[in-house]
């Protein structure tokens, strides 16, 4: 059997695979080559999770009618003239690879235009082959459709996942460059209903806009050296997504993933580097979504100084209590933790007792009261709207009890539309889908109908359980709420918190006293 080279048809396809692993990889280099042609203004459009179509229409500097069968080209681009420019690299597109390879596995339509023009060059490409370039009337800027992803790979098509899922890396991906794009008015629209609508604004606002849930719980970081510049901002709070730019470039570090996860645990963290272009590689993938540090120690002191010095206490009181609800809590008692074991019990010290604290039922206690005081005071919990809505079957009965529910439920952040289905269309704050609809189900098989009840089943499911791993940051963090609760003795149920042991009877056990 003769080695032969593959087809110029097979090799497009693996280069294109390289590039779209899915919708959300289209959207990316889409809103890249936006932002690269000086938009201040993009437009998205999604159709069935991307699958059916991404438009792309900004008001940026247009391609040239000429130019645009070259842009559908593999390797053709503007941005390098000479190798040394591939280590000088300060703009998003720069291999030339983005648009053929997305060319090769779509419907692809290009209509440009740019100030000097009258017309717009209109560009149609099926399968990597031009169909047809025509002249069209459009204003100044580019509109891409993107349609029928993977038409021409039925395998590839089969790999993609739901909807929703689609759908939440579509999000994400638009979300990396609205909160490092702060300048650009962004708007998104899934299935003719409109998302998301950023005006133009500063970084402070844009990240205001978009962590409406926590932003009262972020501190913002700020640092410069002769490494380069950080800023960002950082929360023991837990959001959706989290964040890591190099010169507004959405990007994946390994190295930096740890490190904020030792920092913060689960807590959300937007960091933005910026680096002289020869002090990292992005060329390592060819997505562009992975960069290599050639100082990874340097890259890391950086940062590290950044929240050292930015959450330096300006009193006696720390970071982490600063992050706490905003309560008239109970002054805080001085715990030391020895460690977490089991996944289950924290085990503290305490004035010569050592205490062994279920970790999930003093989360209970505090969620209990978080969410009973904010009610009290708001009338209301904060809730997460849902990219699609949650379809659940119900039963007759349970559509009653629901419709009897709703107002209590709406408080507490669960809000549903009752048809044929449940549809749920938002849950509470800190809640994921699965523990929403657990919920659910138990307050309906349990009939609970008052709202101490509900309020106190809620809390049982936002908070971690036993078997959920925890860091020592985490544990610390649970314990500084705990202690200031109105009863840190009981759960809401009623169930011991703590079970504690006087360190003399440890003494009387080994023989010391």
């Amino acid at each position: 059997m003769k080695i032969k080279p593959l087809p110029e048809e097979i090799v497009n396809k693996i280069a294109a695979g390289e590039i779209v692993e899915r919708p959300a990889s289209v959207l990316k280099e889409l809103i890249e080559n936006s932002i690269d042609a000086k938009a201040s203004k993009i437009d998205i459009f999604v159709e069935k999770a991307g699958k059916r179509l991404i438009k792309v229409i900004d008001n940026g500097e247009g391609i040239e009618r000429e130019d645009l069968i070259n842009a559908v080209k593999k390797h053709h681009t503007s941005k390098i003239k000479s190798v040394e420019d591939l280590y000088n690299i300060l703009t998003f597109g720069f291999r030339g690879e983005a648009l053929s390879s997305i060319a090769n596995v779509s419907k692809l339509s290009i209509t440009s235009r740019t100030h000097s023009d009258i017309t717009a060059g209109q560009l149609v490409v099926e399968a990597g082959k031009v169909i047809s370039l025509s002249e069209v009337g459009h204003p100044i800027g580019t509109a891409v459709d993107v349609r029928d992803l993977f038409f021409n790979l039925p395998a590839r098509q089969k790999f993609l996942k739901s909807d929703n899922t689609e759908n939440y890396h579509i999000v994400s991906s638009f979300l990396n460059y609205v909160i490092s794009h702060p300048d650009i008015h962004f708007t998104l629209t899934i299935d003719s209903r409109q998302i998301y609508n950023f005006p133009p604004s500063d970084i402070k606002s844009r990240v205001r806009e978009i962590l409406t849930d926590i932003y009262n719980d972020v501190v913002e970081i700020e640092y410069e050296n002769f490494t380069g510049k950080i800023r960002g901002y950082i929360s023991l709070k837990k959001w959706k997504r989290n964040f890591i730019f190099v010169n507004s470039r959405p990007v994946k570090n390994p190295i930096i993933f740890r490190f904020m996860k030792d920092i913060l645990g689960e807590g959300f963290y937007f960091i933005n580097f910026e680096l002289p272009p020869y002090f990292y590689d992005i060329n390592i993938h060819p997505a562009k979504t992975e960069v290599k540090f050639q100082k990874e120690k340097e890259v890391i002191s950086l940062l590290k100084t950044a929240i050292d010095k930015s959450l330096k206490p300006k009193s006696s009181v720390s970071f982490f209590e600063l992050n706490q609800p905003k309560a008239n809590y109970k002054t805080e008692d001085d715990f030391e933790i020895i460690g977490y074991v089991e996944n289950t019990f924290i085990i503290a010290y305490y004035k010569s007792e050592i205490y062994f604290i279920d970790a999930h039922v003093a989360n209970e206690r505090v969620m209990y009261e978080i969410l009973k005081k904010t009610i009290q005071e708001k009338g209301y919990y904060r809730y997460q709207k849902l990219i699609s809505p949650v379809e659940v079957e119900v039963s007759e009965e349970d559509k009653q009890k629901l419709f009897q529910l709703k107002e209590l439920l709406n408080n507490l952040g669960f809000k549903f539309d009752i048809k044929d289905k449940l549809y749920i269309t938002a849950i509470p704050d800190l809640m994921d889908t699965g523990k929403a609809i657990q919920s659910l189900w138990e307050i309906l098989k349990e009939g609970i109908t008052d709202t101490d009840n509900l309020i106190s089943k809620v809390s049982c499911r936002m908070s971690i359980m036993s078997g959920d791993s925890l860091t020592l940051q985490q544990a610390k963090e649970l314990l500084s709420m705990w202690i200031k609760t109105d009863n840190p003795h009981l759960c809401p149920h009623g169930r011991p918190i703590y079970y504690k042991l006087h360190i003399d009877k440890i003494k009387q056990a080994v023989g010391r006293k």
